[in-house]
């Protein structure tokens, strides 16, 4: 695996040292053929271990536990040092990971949620994936999940110094469990009928075609993509042939491989049998990202100064997904849609009125949007 650790110098007390403990215990966790750098920002940017075989471990830990809290946070500079260490071993047989760590705003050079959003784009388009950590409250949680979706990996929200620790074994578990990487899922749609859109994952429509990329796939976790098609009106009780499906990828050790194509058909037009036909495992994923691009509206209402829509909005949010647990019991022990529930009621709580309160509720609500690292679903 490659892992460009990036880190700030702006944590302070417990924090720097929780940080400083944690990367030492990940460094740990490499074996000689992997490769890691770890690179500090604040205002500069500095290569503390260029990237190199982890096979003097001792060396990279002594430069880890020098790391000291300095002055301001140049995420974007960090960034781009950060992937300029992985180019160099950069390779289809390996992982190629950045994982950055940070407390505070980007207050030098590009800043905006949106830059770093298209930069975790090209990087994902390169081949990197970025997994990153936001610590305490000082943090723009936009600009971190962001990224971290868009490169493919995984956000957290780490409230406590002492719980970063287990976010990058968590972390380092999923590298670990990498099945499959640079995976296209292409949805080509029949005749007649219309793609619409994607929930969850940022997909293109090219014409009759849905196409997903996912930069990878863990062994034991399912993978989720969502896509949304209009069928023709009428009746189609004896089957229609809606799309067909073609996935390729390339394992572990980088070897191209594609599926058999699948053919995906469905009958519709009776009401009545509709309803008995509903596949509770789909619309468990459905009631989840439903609600998800729903609080993810109440959120931006929330931001504009609209306080009490926002509320009405978690509140009716959440009273959808007890809805869908109720018609659906299994659904109801749904990681996932138990997640969105929780993130709606803390939301609409009277608590997340007062501003401080809010900050803390809008940073966990940016994780339930993100793949965490170590989940057992992954939209």
């Amino acid at each position: 695996a490659i892992d460009a650790c990036t880190r700030p110098f702006r944590a302070q007390g417990p924090r720097i040292e929780a940080a400083r403990k944690a990367a030492m215990e990940a460094v740990d966790r490499l074996g000689p053929r992997d490769i890691v750098s770890v690179v500090s920002y604040d205002d500069r940017v500095e290569v503390e271990v260029p990237a190199t075989r982890a096979s003097n471990l001792s060396s990279i830990k002594n430069k880890i536990a020098q790391l000291t809290p300095r002055g301001s946070t140049a995420i974007w500079a960090g960034m781009q040092a950060g992937a300029n260490e992985v180019r160099k071993f950069k390779s289809r047989e390996y992982v190629n990971r950045i994982i950055l760590l940070s407390d505070g705003l980007a207050n030098q050079g590009p800043s905006r949620p949106e830059d770093f959003a298209r930069l975790g784009r090209e990087l994902a388009g390169e081949g990197m994936t970025v997994s990153t950590i936001g610590l305490g409250l000082g943090y723009n949680e936009d600009l971190m999940a962001g990224l971290a979706q868009n490169a493919d990996g995984s956000h957290a929200f780490v409230q406590e110094p002492a719980d970063l620790a287990g976010f990058l074994n968590r972390e380092f578990d999923d590298v670990a469990g990498i099945v499959a990487q640079d995976i296209e899922i292409r949805i080509r749609v029949s005749p007649g009928l219309k793609p619409m859109r994607s929930l969850g994952r940022e997909a293109r429509i090219e014409g009759d075609t849905i196409i997903y990329s996912v930069k990878q796939v863990i062994g034991g976790t399912d993978s989720v993509v969502l896509a949304e098609i209009d069928l023709p009106a009428g009746n189609a009780a004896g089957g229609l042939e809606v799309a067909r499906v073609d996935v390729r990828y390339r394992d572990a050790e980088g070897k191209e491989k594609s599926s058999a194509e699948q053919i995906v058909r469905a009958s519709f037009g009776d009401a009545a049998a509709s309803e008995k036909s509903l596949d509770e495992t789909v619309m468990r994923d459905v009631g989840t990202l439903t609600s998800r691009a729903a609080r993810q509206e109440a959120i931006k209402l929330r931001d504009a100064g609209k306080h009490e829509e926002a509320e009405k909005k978690f509140k009716a949010n959440a009273e959808y997904v007890r809805r869908l647990q109720a018609t659906m019991p299994a659904s109801a022990a749904y990681e996932p849609l138990q997640s969105e529930l929780k993130a709606n009621e803390a939301a609409a709580a009277p608590a997340a009125r007062n501003q401080a309160e809010w900050d803390k509720v809008r940073k966990i609500q940016r994780q339930y949007d993100s793949n965490s690292a170590g989940a057992s679903i992954k939209y």
